[in-house]
């Protein structure tokens, strides 16, 4: 028996030596690297202050983790740092019993034992549990409770940096995102495979177009339709004056930003446009998609539209398809502000549909209009509201009609700066009330045109008695926008909250709740058929 345990011991003492002198690949060190250095900016006590210009900590260690080897020489580089920042007190306010939402947490890789020597490990899970309590230096949350990036260093000329900077640029962003992003767990891609994916790809980026590109790759990636990045272009883009959707698997053309300026183009509802300077639709989007961010294939398909028809050229050739003929049209693009399209006079905020049916486009309405639109509709039996749109922070005062007591329509969990990567429940959202609400069918119209305040007013909206929704996959992006640099003075964006339905249900990615799913059709199209509100009309007078 004596003799067995020596042997097993001998085997397990090989081991270890093996695991120690394991080589470790570069993109192993230095997705540590980002990691470790990510974890003590907004863990560590003397770090998360601000008494250390971090940003050159990191510069000053990318040198020394590119030439580690082993377990043991990155370990040595770690520890050291570590040793060097200062001493850190037992936390008593750590051990918090608080409910928190966890989806996003993960600190397993500080005991990763092929990469991080014992004593590395024991240094981490104890500045993890003795973290800073007191204001944060590089973070805080806004009074809506999304993340407020603070106190970063300014870097001018930066449009493209050398590799070191380019490294730093990446490790700041997905730190951020790593913590403070309230749907990182919903993403494709896992976040961390996300780190090690982007890091050889920063590194070789030879000019600044590819490196903007990449960055733009690195955002995608949120599947979030909030996420974007800037890049501060003076160009002034021109603009197709139509809408553009994905419908019944093709390009088309489903609205028009100026009517009159699409038929002196000669452009119509329900065209299928299949080229743009001669190439072809489908391969130029499937280009695109990498690099734009959307919460939902259909989102990330028109944001694909977006990139693909609006730019700085004055005339495109399209090549559309209209019944069973196919035309090349030089087409004409303008300046946003011609179209005159969300000052438009003949824009409605509502109307009488018939005796029994009132309609609201939620559009254009203003706190000011509420009341004199519920009293005008108070003998109808149905309304529908409209909400394909972006509407004004109503969603209290349009409650008030629709409630005969406050109802619960949002959880919301928000980013937790004393303890990054875990995000604290507020109070949940709640309706409006009055004694004398609405009795009547409540009709609501979404579709892919409903994004962020659209899909937060839609929630609060279908908390009330008797209500249907009715259309197609909204953006699936809710909670308020969070803006912050990315390195180089660049602005960029994410969905700041978690928005949740009272019962956990995800609206983020989804998009909200619908009872009845109606799409656009290309024939309804060419009809001049509006099919979602056609279905809305029809539901509000069954009785």
């Amino acid at each position: 028996m004596k003799k067995i345990l020596q042997i097993l011991t001998f085997i397990v003492l090989s081991l270890n030596l093996l695991i120690a002198q394991k080589s470790i690949t570069e993109i192993e060190r230095l997705a540590s690297l980002g990691k470790i250095y990510g974890f003590l900016k907004y863990y560590h006590p003397e770090v998360a202050k601000g008494k250390i210009d971090w940003d050159q900590a990191l510069i000053n260690h990318f040198p020394k983790v590119m030439n580690a080897t082993d377990k043991k020489s990155l370990s040595i580089i770690y520890n050291n740092w570590i040793d060097n920042l200062g001493k850190i007190d037992p936390c008593k306010k750590c051990d918090s019993k608080e409910n928190y939402f966890e989806n996003n947490f993960d600190l397993s890789w500080i005991q990763d034992t092929l990469l991080f020597s014992n004593s590395l490990i024991s240094k981490l899970k104890y500045i993890e549990k003795n973290r800073i309590q007191s204001e944060h230096f590089y973070a805080s949350n806004e009074p809506v409770g999304k993340i407020k990036i603070t106190n970063e260093k300014v870097y001018e000329d930066f449009d493209y940096p050398n590799e070191a900077f380019r490294i730093l640029g990446l490790f700041k962003y997905w730190n951020i995102i790593e913590y403070f992003y309230p749907y990182k767990y919903l993403t494709d891609q896992n976040w961390e495979l996300v780190l090690k994916e982007m890091i050889p790809k920063f590194q070789s980026a030879s000019n600044k177009i590819e490196y903007q590109s990449i960055i733009k790759e690195l955002i995608a990636k949120l599947d979030d339709s909030h996420a974007w990045i800037s890049f501060n272009s003076q160009v002034k883009y021109k603009y197709l004056p139509v809408q553009i959707s994905h419908i019944e698997n093709q390009c088309v053309i489903s609205g028009y930003y100026n009517d009159s300026l699409a038929n002196i183009n000669n452009l119509k509802l329900g065209d299928v446009i299949l080229k743009i300077n001669g190439s072809d639709i489908k391969s130029e989007t499937n280009k695109k998609l990498k690099f734009v961010s959307g919460s939902n294939t259909n989102n990330k398909l028109l944001k694909a539209y977006n990139e693909i028809f609006n730019g700085i050229d004055s005339i495109v050739t399209l090549t559309i398809k209209r019944d069973k003929h196919i035309n090349e049209l030089d087409v004409k693009k303008y300046d946003f502000r011609t179209f005159n399209y969300y000052n438009n006079p003949k824009n409605v905020i509502s109307k009488s549909i018939n005796d029994d049916l009132g309609y609201i486009n939620m559009a254009n309405v203003k706190s000011k209009d509420v009341s004199d639109i519920f009293e005008s509709f108070k003998t109808k039996k149905s309304i529908i509201i409209d909400l394909r749109n972006y509407p004004a922070l109503i969603y209290k005062s349009m409650t008030r009609y629709l409630n005969s007591e406050k109802r619960d329509f949002a959880k919301i969990y928000i980013p937790n700066i004393n303890y990054p990567g875990k995000f604290r429940y507020k109070d949940n959202i709640q309706t409006s009330k009055r004694n004398n609400p609405f009795k009547g069918k409540i009709i609501m119209v979404v579709n892919e045109a409903s994004l962020s305040r659209s899909e937060f007013t839609a929630m609060a909206f279908q908390a009330a008695d008797n209500i249907i929704t009715v259309g197609n996959q909204t953006a699936g992006a809710d909670g308020d926008v969070a803006i912050f640099e990315f390195l180089g003075g660049y602005r960029t964006a994410i969905s700041g909250n978690g928005i949740l339905y009272p019962d956990g249900t995800e609206t983020q990615r989804k998009g909200v709740k619908i009872d009845i799913e109606v799409k656009p059709t290309i024939t309804g199209l060419k009809q001049g058929r509006d099919e979602l509100l056609e279905k809305a009309i029809e539901l509000a007078s069954d009785e």
